[in-house]
């Protein structure tokens, strides 16, 4: 009978939890690992400021067995910055899922964890289609929390195929690239429209050009839109390559017999190529978006500038995120050739927390995935 004990990760377990990442896929029609070489550690930077991971021990072979994470940042939540966790990397090696007990005695460790008092709520995200996952932490199982479905995310991989022409900025505005003179400006324009949506990331000058937060993330990776001196929106490219890496392990069902015939008829056509199993994606995201009321004028020369900035960079696709009831959703979705990745965003909360929740209100949600 395997002894499986909990407790939190220090900076020896990072190789045997970047193997936990490696050899465990997120199941779906697409299969993919969402992996951390060379250091996990620094990956976890762009989670928050402050990280936790739970690890599941097995110490008759002493390996890490499962995992979950919990990171705490500053996000809005019905317009004012509050503390929020986020539940993530929800892993258990296959051996092990048959013990939904380990599963539990997980959730319990959190359970502990989370009564520090640090996060106002929780909430984590599920592939639309990994059902066994959704099922699992749905059931309401005894000593889990709840889930309460709260949004579905669009995970947008965006196909850079070849050069577009250039969008112009309306009238009285301009497009520019970033730069450390408009560090204050990029900040205040993110925080006005961050607080529009519900947990959006609260930026400050402290930490969104800090390498203990953003790393690889600098001003030249903005594009401004301009209104003289002031920031009226704002698109990054930002690179994580170095740290994180979203890998093709399998495709499944007709995809996976026909992946090859497709991709002939994608590149006649224009649509993305699947990549080969196995495979990185080389890909950036485009990140810290935020436009004064929505303009889709102002936003769509904010993507076509990183698009193109995408293919000069070499780079297959960039992703965005954007819920589903967001006003730019269909801009980009209707433009550019991509692959869909949904997601389901989820709130979570134990039973003595159901009566204390904030209850949002209306805004539509403005998570920003790039920190997911």
């Amino acid at each position: 009978m395997s002894e499986i004990t909990f407790e939190l990760a220090t900076p020896d377990d990072g190789p045997e939890l970047r193997r936990v990442l490696r050899e465990n896929p997120m199941p779906g029609t697409i299969s993919v690992t969402f992996e951390r070489e060379p250091n996990y550690f620094i990956a976890a930077k762009v989670e928050g400021p402050f990280r936790q991971t739970i690890i599941a021990r097995d110490n008759s072979i002493g390996r890490i067995v499962g995992m979950i994470s919990r990171s705490i940042r500053d996000v809005y939540l019905n317009g004012s910055p509050q503390a929020v966790g986020y539940i993530s990397q929800i892993r258990i090696v296959p051996d092990y899922r048959v013990m939904p007990k380990a599963l539990t005695r997980a959730f319990a460790f959190f359970d502990r964890l989370r009564q520090d008092g640090r996060a106002t709520l929780h909430f984590t995200s599920i592939i639309e289609d990994n059902l066994p996952a959704r099922r699992l932490l749905t059931a309401g199982l005894p000593g889990m929390p709840r889930l309460q479905e709260y949004a579905r995310l669009h995970t947008l991989a965006i196909y850079c195929r070849r050069r577009r022409r250039r969008l112009s900025m309306p009238d009285g505005l301009q497009l520019a690239r970033g730069s450390s003179a408009y560090i204050n400006e990029t900040v205040a324009c993110l925080q006005r429209n961050g607080a529009r949506y519900q947990l959006a990331p609260h930026w400050t000058s402290d930490i969104l050009f800090n390498p203990d937060h953003t790393p690889d993330l600098t001003p030249e990776d903005f594009f401004l839109a301009l209104d003289g001196k002031r920031v009226v929106g704002c698109l990054a490219a930002w690179d994580q390559s170095r740290f994180k890496q979203t890998v093709v392990r399998s495709y499944s069902g007709a995809l996976g017999r026909w992946r090859g015939l497709a991709n002939v008829g994608a590149r006649l056509a224009g649509w993305p190529v699947l990549p080969r199993p196995n495979t990185p994606f080389r890909y950036c995201y485009a990140s810290h978006l935020a436009v004064d009321d929505d303009r889709l004028d102002v936003f769509a020369a904010l993507v076509r500038a990183l698009y193109n900035h995408a293919m000069g960079q070499k780079y297959s696709y960039f992703m965005l995120g954007l819920s589903e009831p967001h006003p730019l959703l269909k801009e980009v979705t209707t433009t550019y050739r991509h692959i869909n990745y949904r997601s389901i965003l989820y709130l979570v909360a134990w039973e003595d927390e159901l009566e204390t929740l904030p209850q949002l209100d209306s805004r539509i949600p403005g998570v920003e995935i790039a920190t997911l």
